[in-house]
């Protein structure tokens, strides 16, 4: 064996000389050529240094470095690796032993800053499967290169077949894998949980999901560009899910966790806040994939995947029709994107409302909204807030009294005979099949414009004038379908046979919602001094103006 170390130290027993060694292990998520963890890499090494020791010298490993799910090829910092060598710059090592060169590194840039880290000090490199690795010589430094160069061959083979096999997966709308989405099974297509209503099946593997076209309605008759078979129309499909016994058509259980997809949304687009609606299912014990709590961040993350629409998302970008029963319609996912991406919307801690009617009350004599204040001086003694103008001083009204007054209004008129008219759309509803058609037709002329683009019957110039069109169309028609979906706030409030009850039960942000769209709240001047009957607050100077 060649002496490449001096020796630095003696074990006082043995006499034997001591070869101080570093042990560095990584795996990464890719997992190549090893597949062992960083445990059984350390093992290994262990046995490595074993295998080197002599009469003479022992090979002892002084420090271990690991490095877990962190990738030599992606470029970010390894913590230590990095302390790794700013060991051996101090002189605390003379040797590495790893379990292959591609677990110290796969970058020729990393490669050369570990050579010049090595050379000058006579750090000896050992690994498990590729032997020796002498960098004080010119032709170790070669080997050492070559060995980098073939790693990073084969790691960038990986990516590219990675890479091809999920675009192929996008072409057929498969799932890509990954941590289980809340409201589907474990393979990311059944919604969990169906129901068949017709013979009562309700176990997992007792559905099968069938592509529908859209135009023919034939099943499963779709080739890898979306093209029907059967009619040959590329106007897209949907997926049905149908009981395997009875072959009847499932729906989703009510009250399941594919269920619960939709009654987020539907609480998030009539006004509740996300810390609200994550609150009420941590109350109620309904946990995430993981089997953690909710908090409203991981609410918004949930209701904002394209795959509850059915959307599939490929680097980062819709991609069409996903393979997979959808949790809610396209229309209504948009409507609540629109929603939560709003730059208006309000989401940096502390700056959400606190008042029922700070921002929505209206001053009778400028126009103006009123906010919370603590001008006056006997409300401050009290601790009770006081709406007041925006505009001066004029108006000033005790918040508590205020909210009463208007709540007992809504109340009053939720339980009306007429209270059904309340629920009366007032908007013209978006031509929703239109616009879907408008969609699938800007991505199919996208499709078929990169096709060409790859088979080199147009240049870049020519595909950029083209599709710009196509993506305009693309655009437009998803924003004219973020807006079709507009959920009543009332709805609930008025078919509830304890209104008052459900009013109390809901967050202040769906009770400003239903303020906002029933009335408008205008306060005036009251009268001074004390009212007849002794009291102090005046109703008539507040007007509520019911809308149409």
């Amino acid at each position: 064996m060649p002496d490449l170390i001096e020796p630095l130290d003696r074990d006082p027993l043995s006499g034997r000389r001591v070869v101080r060694c570093f042990a560095y292990a990584r795996i990464s998520d890719d997992r190549e050529g090893a597949g062992l963890g960083v445990e059984r890499q350390l093992d290994d090494i262990h046995k490595l240094a074993a295998q080197l020791t002599t009469p003479e010298a022992e090979y002892r490993v002084v420090r271990a470095f690991e490095d877990n799910d962190l990738s030599a090829y992606s470029g970010k910092p390894r913590p230590d690796y990095l302390a790794m060598l700013q060991a051996l710059r101090d002189g605390e090592g003379d040797c590495v032993l790893a379990w292959h060169t591609d677990r110290l590194h796969r970058s020729p840039v990393e490669l050369e800053e570990y050579i010049n880290v090595c050379e000058p000090r006579g750090v000896d490199t050992r690994t498990v499967m590729a032997g020796h690795l002498d960098l004080a010589t010119a032709t170790g430094r070669m080997i050492a290169r070559q060995l980098g160069v073939q790693a990073r061959y084969e790691v960038e083979r990986m990516i590219e077949r990675a890479r091809r096999k999920r675009d192929q997966m996008a072409e057929r709308g498969e799932y890509f894998g990954g941590r289980r989405p809340f409201g589907y099974e474990s393979d990311g297509i059944t919604p969990r949980s169906l129901h068949c209503p017709r013979c009562d099946a309700g176990e997992d593997g007792k559905f099968v999901s069938v592509r529908l076209c859209l135009s023919c309605g034939e099943e499963g008759a779709f080739l890898r560009d979306q093209a029907c078979r059967a009619c040959e129309a590329r106007q897209g499909f949907t997926v049905a899910c149908f009981c395997r016994k009875c072959s009847t058509e499932a729906v989703i259980a009510p009250g399941s966790e594919a269920a619960l997809v939709e009654v987020a949304i539907d609480l998030l687009l009539a006004g509740a806040a996300l810390k609200s609606v994550a609150t009420r299912w941590n109350e109620e014990g309904i946990l995430t994939s993981t089997g953690a709590q909710w908090a409203g961040s991981e609410i918004r993350s949930m209701v904002l995947r394209p795959r509850n629409a059915g959307i599939l998302v490929h680097r980062g970008k819709e991609a069409g029709r996903g393979g997979w029963k959808a949790l809610v319609d396209e229309p209504k996912w948009r409507s609540v994107v629109a929603l939560l991406t709003d730059e208006s919307r309000r989401t940096t801690p502390g700056s959400a409302r606190r008042h029922l009617g700070s921002t929505l009350y209206v001053c009778g004599v400028h126009g103006g909204t009123l906010r919370i204040t603590t001008g006056n001086p006997q409300h401050r003694q009290l601790g009770i807030p006081s709406y007041a103008c925006r505009v001066s001083k004029h108006l000033v009204r005790r918040a508590d009294l205020l909210d009463d007054y208007v709540q007992l209004a809504v109340l009053d008129r939720v339980m009306q005979p007429d209270a059904a008219e309340l629920l009366v759309s007032r908007e013209d509803p978006v031509d929703i099949r239109d616009t879907q058609r408008i969609m699938r037709e800007a991505r199919q002329t996208l499709t078929d414009l990169a096709t060409a683009l790859g088979d080199g019957e147009m240049d870049m110039l020519e595909w950029r004038a083209a599709s710009k069109a196509a993506k305009k169309r693309l655009a437009e028609a998803e924003q004219v379908l973020s807006t079709a979906v507009k959920v009543n706030p009332v709805v609930g409030l008025v078919s509830a046979e304890d209104p008052e009850a459900m009013w109390n039960a809901l967050d202040l942000g769906r009770k400003r919602a239903v303020i906002d769209h029933l009335m408008t709240v205008v306060v005036l001047p009251a009268r001074r001094g004390r009212l007849p009957g002794g009291g102090y607050w005046d109703p008539d100077s507040v007007r509520i103006d019911w809308k149409k």
